[in-house]
Formats: C-alpha cells, sequence, structure tokens
C-alpha cells in the first residue's frame, strides 16, 4: 500500500496546482479586463471550473484595476449587511456567493453593491408609498 501513496499524493498535489493556476488565470483575465467579475462567477458554475468557487470574493475584486482592500471589504461589507449576515470576510468565497442553498439572496446582494444608489427609487421614500403601485 505505501507504494500507492506516492502516487496518490503526486495527483493530489497536481490537481492542488492545477486548481491554484486556474484562479490565478482568471484573476489576470480580471485584471486585464478580457472578462468581468460576473463571467468568473458565470464560469465557476461549470464543473472544469469548479476550483473557482474556491476563490475568495476578496481576492476576486482585489483583482481589478485600482481595486484594493478597503474598496473590496467595503463591497463585502455591503452584501454581509443586505443579507444580515456577521461572518469573517475572508470566508466570503465564490461558492459562498452561489450557493444555491441560499435561494439567489447572496447573489443578488452581489449585484446591489454595484448597482449606483444616487438617488431614492421614489419621492419621499422611505415615508411616502410608491406611486407606481
Amino acid at each position: 500500500m505505501s507504494a500507492l501513496q506516492p502516487y496518490g499524493l503526486e495527483k493530489l498535489n497536481q490537481a492542488r496546482q492545477n486548481a491554484a493556476r486556474l484562479r490565478a488565470e482568471w484573476m489576470l483575465l480580471v485584471h486585464d479586463g478580457t472578462v468581468t467579475l460576473n463571467d468568473v462567477l458565470q464560469e465557476a458554475q461549470h464543473q472544469e471550473s469548479k476550483a473557482l468557487l474556491r476563490l475568495s470574493v476578496r481576492q476576486l475584486l482585489m483583482s481589478q484595476p485600482n481595486w484594493g482592500r478597503g474598496k473590496a471589504d467595503s463591497v463585502i461589507g455591503h452584501i454581509l449587511s443586505v443579507l444580515d449576515v456577521e461572518i469573517d470576510r475572508r470566508l466570503v468565497t465564490v461558492g459562498w456567493l452561489l450557493d444555491p442553498r441560499a435561494g439567489g439572496r447572496r447573489f443578488a446582494a452581489w449585484l446591489d453593491a454595484f448597482e449606483p444608489k444616487q438617488r431614492p427609487p421614489w419621492p419621499g421614500f422611505p415615508h411616502a408609498r410608491s406611486s407606481h403601485v
């Protein structure tokens, strides 16, 4: 059995390296502007790209040009605030964001974080009813 262990370990190490390479390649594509953040999220749903699910949202956000930890943490903070969830920001991964058990709420909070909020949804918000109802 000991003769099989080195082969199994080698195979596991190769899989780990391939996963790390895939994550790095996609972050470089984001940095270069070749793909968007949503492209990464869409790709992560494919079986051959499931290694992207372990990518931290902080790393993904920071791979964009002119993004630092403060800006990335602000977006993650918004997502957690909208969801009323208290977890360590370092634990927010692409997999957590796309987890189907959340019913799309996490992804909706992700989209909300990038929606410009310059004015209220209707005059008198939140004290007056919408005239569109």
